[in-house]
């Protein structure tokens, strides 16, 4: 059995480059942290090590969530101002690179360009959702496994009824051309993602992806573009929609 933890960077609204700063984000980008069942409990405590030692470093206590926008841009919590901004780098290339020399953790990477793709913007979400689903699946066809996918409690309906649709799990029997999810079994599970260590890993991966593919120049002489290729590429699978960058293209 294995365990798919996903997360989200941006978000599935309209994005208008004529009025940047009026509309959504211009990408949507999707992170699972797929672990089995046999290796959650040390790959826990891996996570927990981790946020220990920067507890006792006195970066940021236990109980604070990892939430890297919070982290780099802060609104709400108070503690990551009294970080400096190279540090509060640091700490998210450390976690990057816990994540990624984990070898319990497979990673899969979604990323939608609103300004690329053919979709429509009713369509950016749900089938972002469907390509998790389906690399979810050929990853447990490999491993002859069964598995279930646990979300941050953003989009929870909307994710629900898509899926439900998608497997074919709804009381209408209602189903999606085309698509054929064999290995994963049951409706999602919805998280608070202060409460999971593993949906803040994954947090991790969607927000330093982004940084990858949506760089910003002040924030390249930290080398944030770097930090997913440094540290997290060797974890992605490659699944028959993986480009050569490791990425889902949506």
């Amino acid at each position: 059995m294995y365990f798919c933890y996903v997360d989200e960077s941006g978000d599935p609204g309209y994005f208008d480059p004529a009025k940047p700063e009026k509309s959504g984000t211009p990408y949507l980008i999707l992170a699972g942290i797929i672990v089995s069942v046999d290796k959650w409990r040390v790959s826990l405590d891996t996570l927990k090590s981790f946020r220990k030692k920067i507890a006792r470093e006195r970066y940021l206590n236990y109980d604070i969530e990892f939430h890297c926008s919070e982290m780099i841009d802060p609104h709400k919590v108070k503690e990551f101002t009294t970080i400096s901004v190279k540090d509060r780098w640091r700490l998210i290339e450390e976690f990057a690179n816990i994540i990624g020399n984990n070898s319990g953790f497979t990673i899969i990477p979604i990323v939608l360009d609103k300004q690329k793709t053919r979709l429509n913007q009713d369509e950016y979400l749900t089938n972002s959702v469907t390509r998790m689903y389906e690399a979810f699946d050929e990853f447990l066809k490999e491993k002859k496994e069964n598995g279930i996918l646990l979300f941050d409690r953003a989009n929870e309906k909307h994710i629900t009824t898509h899926v439900r649709k998608l497997m074919g799990t709804g009381a209408s029997g209602e189903t999606i051309k085309d698509v054929r999810i064999g290995w994963v079994v049951e409706d999602p599970i919805f998280r608070i993602s202060a409460d999971s260590l593993f949906v803040q890993s994954a947090d991790v991966v969607a927000y330093t992806l982004k940084e990858q593919e949506f760089p910003s120049g002040s924030r390249k002489k930290f080398n944030a573009d770097r930090i997913f290729e440094k540290q997290l590429r060797k974890a992605c699978f490659a699944s028959k929609r993986t480009d050569e960058k490791g990425i889902i293209r949506s």
